[in-house]
């Protein structure tokens, strides 16, 4: 018993540099550009010593390339178990958990996403989206070409860019909820629209 805390301390003081350094991370991003960013800014902030930093991470690239991906794993692994196109038809289960994620430390993800650094994020999660998308869709309405349904999902993934930032910016004056319904019935219209009459 005595072994197996001694082996989860070490795991929980990691878990909390690395916590504290994405945080401190995130709010530099929002006050100067990534390339102006140095691991001493960083160490500064979070307060720790630069052997901690470099403890879990190479370099900046390699800091901004581990939360980038976080990101995108923890929004893919959502949408991979309901299924694209599912996703499409019925996002809330999907977007309620995003949503609530990010409600829980809003001012972490204003810092990391509402910067001009986000756009490098932003552009990779649509490319990735969109990609993965396009297989899934065309299969499903056979109708549709991959050229058509790439414009259809860029049309999506930049209107839910734009309500996503301006509720996460707070010029939106709306509840979670309120994002979270207005996003599905955006989604619902603009997929019926595109699909038509199903075959």
């Amino acid at each position: 018993m005595a072994e197996t805390e001694k082996k989860k301390k070490p795991q929980r003081n990691a878990l909390r540099s690395q916590k504290l350094i994405k945080k401190a991370f995130a709010k530099l991003l929002h006050e100067k550009e990534l390339s102006k960013i140095t691991v001493s800014d960083i160490v500064k902030e979070a307060e720790i010593c630069r052997g901690t930093f470099y403890a879990h991470f190479m370099d900046i690239n390699d800091l901004f390339d581990q939360m980038e991906n976080e990101i995108m794993d923890y929004v893919m692994k959502f949408i991979d178990e309901m299924g694209v196109v599912n996703f499409l038809e019925n996002p809330r289960p999907v977007l309620d958990l995003v949503f609530s994620a990010i409600e829980k430390d809003k001012d972490f993800y204003k810092n990391l996403l509402l910067n001009k650094s986000a756009t490098i994020i932003s552009e990779r999660m649509i490319n990735m989206l969109r990609d993965k998308f396009v297989d899934d869709i065309t299969a499903r309405y056979t109708s549709k070409s991959k050229d058509e349904t790439k414009t259809f999902l860029i049309f999506v993934a930049n209107g839910i860019q734009g309500l996503f930032t301006r509720w996460l910016n707070d010029s939106a004056p709306v509840s979670t909820r309120g994002v979270t319904d207005m996003l599905c019935r955006m989604i619902g219209g603009c997929m019926a629209a595109f699909v038509g009459e199903q075959e």
